[in-house]
């Protein structure tokens, strides 16, 4: 809904004829409004007439803050003049020590009119259309002016509007003072009226006894103590997660200048904050992870999917779904029509499943989508580099399963599947589970079994009663090195989108009538696990960086060597056995082993201390003597490992490029590979992209 106030000394408005076949009934052939009137001029958009109660309700709380404003704003210049005498008092007498010398007192403030005319008696709600190329063609949307009318007069103004569907006259005196004139674009949201219960955190042990840590209230929170026998890491985790804001911080990520020193991805002023260009071997990285990771689901028994990256709005179905969260969401204009870009792949996918033929003994289904992109119009003071962005891309796993018994069975495969992912890419996290309390007590054995099964203490959240559209969550968050936390993988048992209704707050919501079907006849509505095995690509590069420079006094860092942008590096010694190295160097590649040479005409301490700076898994080093015995000598990285005798590397000494090839093939078994670009293949060519 578009929504633009006046603040008039009076208005009126005449009928002169229909504009529509069938314009709204109204007795009288005109209003004549004396006093100060609030004209409020509405556009019923596409969206809106989902439910015309609610975006009336939406369009009078606006309306009711417009007149707050108006009426307070006197009040507000007063306060302000106040400061500013309390300022220039304090600024003469500091002036008179011989302080602050040059400095001018701040000029008060006047209102343009005299305080009594900030007044609202009335209110005209008026349609509009002309502040809207995407109005709702739906005859409901000619409820709206009359809904919103009757819910000022509730909250004890006087209202009027004006008819829908007809050519009138009108007249306003705009006022003209500070605040006369305001607009609002008012989106419809779903949201409920009723305060969400205090949920109860509770800290899980390896040996699976449970202590109880605080609730959700900020009084609990402030005298909750984390026992200090759990590690600094798990310590982070608690803060983070439970007792402050989940918020980036302040500084600026440590991750930042790595990406940019890596040339992995960068801002770009010209575009929209939170999008990012991606160079050659951030890319890379982003083509190994998505590959990698669509390996895996489609093991497990998953199925490619793809739907559109935009939806329209007058599907009620979608609309259901995306009004009901807060996402901020970007709009794009086809023609007369108006279309949201997906902030994930459920709407388009959960309608897809509406229309399939899904027989009881196919379930569970598994329906794997790459959503490239997604986007999230996050507020400014949200985008935190890598970590939150306005558009990702994110390995998105939703399967069907007939009842909640196979759900169960699917969750814990999918657990192990998450588990397997995170361990390949080298990263540390811990778990929490949120469910409700009926779901814990009738299913905590075996959610106990998978808390111990990582010896590791573990955080739970119940709810006393469900109020979203799962019964249970999983999340596996990672630490950055400033201590803030971020989810990767998290998976969802989700109750409600396949039913064709569900009712909330007394109300009846469309959702996407998902059924099952089986030879007797038997039909059902499946439960669908969202589950994301891996978390954003963008957010695991993010989580790789931050890892290291969390570690970096305790542990080598670096990426694993399957996920490595340059996995070796050939050095010689001199430019004699340059020609040697370049055979050695096109002899690993020929392998689609990514390797590069420098060629660079340095000393072998610095073409070292490069290899190091950049954490190329393995360094090749040549000289005489290699040259000569046929052979390879390898500083091999020690990634992830802790740090003895402050030594990055182990030392391997002379032994044949095939031995070599034999103990880097069995560390990339089972992983994907990607060719390095020609360019890259020499220090002397390769392109720089930052100057």
């Amino acid at each position: 809904m578009k929504l633009l106030m006046i603040h008039s000394n009076g208005a009126s408005m005449k009928k002169r004829a229909p504009a529509t076949s069938k314009p709204q009934e109204y007795e009288e052939d005109g209003l004549q409004l004396e006093g100060k009137v609030l004209v409020c001029f509405v556009s019923v958009e596409d969206q809106d007439t989902f439910d015309v109660k609610i975006i009336s309700k939406q369009a009078r709380d606006e309306i009711i803050k417009a007149i707050q404003l108006i009426e307070g704003f006197p009040e507000r210049i007063e306060e302000n003049n106040a400061e500013v005498e309390k300022f220039n008092k304090g600024l003469v007498k500091a002036q008179e020590r011989g302080f602050r010398e040059g400095e001018n007192p701040k000029q008060l403030k006047k209102l343009i009119l005299d305080p009594a005319m900030y007044k609202v008696d009335k209110i005209l709600v008026y349609p509009w259309a002309h502040l809207s190329n995407f109005l709702s063609q739906e005859s409901v949307a000619m409820e709206v002016c009359p809904l919103i009318k009757t819910m000022m007069e509730e909250k004890g103004y006087e209202a009027y509007f004006s008819p829908f569907g007809w050519y009138k006259a009108f007249s306003l005196d705009c006022l003209g003072h500070e605040v006369a004139e305001m607009y609002r674009d008012v989106t419809l949201l779903l949201a409920s009226t009723e305060v969400r219960a205090s949920s109860i955190f509770k800290i899980v042990n390896p040996d699976k006894s449970i202590e109880f840590f605080c609730d959700s209230t900020e009084e609990s929170k402030k005298k909750a103590k984390i026992p200090k026998k759990y590690s600094k890491d798990f310590r982070d985790f608690i803060k983070s997660e439970v007792l402050s804001s989940r918020g980036a911080g302040r500084d600026e990520p440590a991750h930042i200048k790595l990406m940019q020193r890596f040339e992995l991805a960068d801002f770009d002023d010209a575009t929209d904050a939170g999008n990012f260009r991606w160079y050659t071997k951030g890319l890379l990285m982003k083509n190994l992870l998505r590959e990698y990771v669509e390996n895996k689901v489609v093991d497990n028994g998953a199925i490619y999917v793809d739907t559109p990256v935009m939806y329209t709005v007058k599907n009620k179905k979608l609309t259901a779904q995306t009004a009901r969260f807060p996402a901020r969401t970007y709009w794009v204009h086809s023609g007369n029509n108006r279309y949201l870009l997906r902030f994930a792949s459920d709407f388009l996918l959960f309608n897809m499943f509406s229309q399939m033929n899904i027989r009881a003994d196919q379930l569970p289904i598994r329906a794997y989508e790459y959503e490239q992109y997604a986007f999230r119009r996050e507020q400014a003071g949200e985008l935190a580099g890598l970590r939150r962005l306005r558009a990702f891309t994110m390995p998105d796993l939703h399967s069907l399963c007939k009842d909640l018994p196979q759900a169960v069975e699917e969750f814990k495969s999918q657990f192990i599947l998450s588990n397997k992912i995170l361990q390949d890419f080298g990263l540390k996290s811990y778990m929490i589970i949120r469910t409700t309390e009926k779901f814990w007590e009738e299913n905590s054995e075996w959610l106990l079994d998978i808390i111990a099964s990582e010896n590791e203490p573990a955080l739970i959240e119940l709810w006393p009663e469900r109020y979203y559209y799962f019964i249970l969550k999983y999340e596996r968050p990672i630490l950055s090195a400033q201590g803030h936390t971020a989810c990767l993988c998290t998976n969802q048992i989700d109750v409600e989108s396949a039913l064709d209704f569900v009712e909330q707050y007394g109300e009846k919501r469309q959702k996407y009538d998902i059924k099952w079907h089986d030879k007797s006849g038997e039909t059902g509505h499946p439960i669908i696990l969202h589950n994301s095995p891996s978390g954003a690509i963008e957010r695991i590069v993010w989580a790789l960086l931050e890892t290291s420079e969390r570690y970096k006094d305790t542990k080598v860092p670096g990426f694993p060597t399957w996920l490595s942008p340059i996995q070796c590096r050939v050095l010689s010694i001199s430019e004699k056995e340059l020609p040697y190295a370049e055979k050695i160097a096109d002899a690993i590649n020929s392998k689609q082993i990514r390797c590069d040479i420098d060629d660079r005409d340095e000393k072998i301490g610095k073409k070292i201390r490069g290899a190091e700076i950049e954490w190329i898994p393995y360094t090749i080093v040549v000289g005489q003597k290699e040259m000569e015995n046929n052979t390879v000598s390898i500083r091999k990285r020690l990634t992830g490992q802790e740090f003895k005798d402050g030594n990055t590397n182990e030392q391997i000494n002379e032994i044949p490029l095939k031995k070599f090839l034999k103990i880097i093939e069995k560390e990339l078994v089972g992983f994907p590979r990607k060719q390095l670009p020609l360019p890259f293949r020499k220090i002397s060519s390769r392109i720089s992209f930052r100057q």
